[in-house]
């Protein structure tokens, strides 16, 4: 298990924060989809940036960002 951690920002401004462990990222994308944040959220494991989340969206149809 990894264990993530998930921002949620307003501007420079952080409103939320909080961290959970999940196998991969897709199943941290889904432990995510009952919420609808109202503003956007970074989603990392460790030092890696997983996905940035929009405001309103299911997080488990975000797109992964690319890794490298």
């Amino acid at each position: 298990m990894a264990r993530y951690f998930i921002f949620c920002m307003d501007g420079e401004h952080i409103l939320d924060q909080f961290d959970f462990e999940a196998d991969d990222d897709a199943e941290a994308l889904a432990l995510l989809r009952l919420r609808r944040e109202k503003v956007e959220c970074d989603l990392w494991c460790g030092d890696r940036l997983v996905a940035t989340i929009p405001k309103g969206t299911n997080p488990s149809r975000v797109d992964r960002q690319a890794s490298g």
